[in-house]
């Protein structure tokens, strides 16, 4: 299997050209191509250069690997945009049937960077890779069915995401402290500014309670916990490695994930394959990875108060969780469970060409 992505540098830390990085690890080689476009100043135009050099380098690169390998039985676009321009151009070039896994949330009614409000061409783009696709997944039933609406589809296959059950696994509980941890790249919808106002709440009942936020540097949501006095009580931590996040995620009695719309919702599998019960906006894509009371609870969407009387109710004990079956209910979305998802889609789609 190989693994061919094509990616800019925007501003040149890793080329001023083109820089190519190739590894090979049980029977799947990758290959990473940086490429950096110099600007021009004009919008319009460094987007047309840029473009232009990045079909250039997927289309030499995958001529490359059938000159050395044949033509693949089948290429796997992960996120229709913008790869899937460079696999349709596979399938009418070489007859190489595509097929696309999707992660968008641009594709649902409900989000704010929805794909109607991309250019026409782009949404042209798009209508034409996924209707030319000979399979698509989604990270969720949400998803697909959106997915579905949108392009009048038959019924597109449900594969969820993954964890990676080495780093993200339970130990032993070695504090009884109420620690709460957010991580998010802290997005206006992850709605970390009302996960911080609820917890000013719950602090208010419980003085050692602890809130820990895991994303990149945010001046307004720190602004937020100056005003609430709150800085002794909820602490920042910029992007770590996985490992570490998830020694956070271990020593915290909860993950909260309030978001106003998701397509999945990675860093709940991740605290569950640690044992570690969600709090979650009752929204109906965390409805299938979450059941209330077996591996977290739900808090109504863009209520503060209800967030904060649900962190309470699990601070206090009251709805209380089994580390073990929480973790063992994430085993589904281990690499083992999910690669013969794709092992078996991959093969019933092979079948039919």
């Amino acid at each position: 299997m190989q693994v061919i992505y094509v990616v800019k540098d925007e501003q040149g830390e890793i080329t001023k050209d083109v820089h190519i990085e190739e590894t090979s690890k049980d029977g799947l080689a990758e290959k990473i191509i940086y490429y950096y476009s110099s600007a021009k100043g004009i919008s319009i135009l460094d987007k047309y250069i840029s473009e232009k050099k990045y079909r250039k380098l997927y289309k030499q690169a995958i001529a490359a690997y059938i000159a050395g390998n044949g033509l693949p039985a089948l290429s796997h676009v992960h996120v229709g945009m913008k790869a899937g321009g460079i696999a349709n151009w596979l399938q009418k070039e070489n007859r190489v049937t595509y097929v696309v896994s999707e992660h968008w949330s641009g594709f649902l009614s409900e989000a704010d960077d929805k794909l109607e409000g991309q250019p026409f061409y782009l949404q042209s783009l798009w209508k034409k890779v996924m209707t030319g696709a000979g399979g698509i997944t989604a990270v969720s039933d949400y998803l697909a069915k959106a997915i579905e609406k949108k392009y009048a589809l038959p019924k597109v296959a449900v594969i969820p995401n993954v964890v990676d059950k080495t780093i993200f696994y339970p130990t032993p509980s070695t504090s009884n402290n109420i620690r709460f941890i957010h991580i998010s790249g802290l997005e206006p919808l992850k709605n970390a500014d009302a996960i911080i106002e609820a917890f000013a709440i719950v602090q208010k009942k419980y003085s050692e309670a602890r809130l820990d936020i895991v994303g990149p540097e945010n001046a307004v949501l720190k602004a937020l916990v100056t005003k609430l006095n709150a800085e002794n009580y909820i602490q920042f931590h910029n992007e770590v490695p996985q490992t570490q996040l998830a020694a956070y995620v271990r020593q915290s009695t909860a993950l909260i994930l309030f978001s106003s719309y998701e397509t999945f919702g990675c860093v709940i599998i991740e605290a569950n394959a640690c044992g570690i019960p969600v709090i979650v906006s009752d929204i109906p894509t965390f409805h299938e990875t979450v059941t209330a009371g077996i591996n977290g609870v739900f808090a109504k969407a863009n209520n503060v108060n209800d967030l904060a009387e649900k962190m309470i109710g699990v601070a206090a004990g009251i709805v209380s969780f089994n580390k073990e079956t929480i973790a063992a209910g994430s085993e589904k979305y281990s690499y083992e469970k999910v690669g013969k998802q794709f092992s078996d889609w991959y093969t019933k789609l092979l079948s039919k060409h």
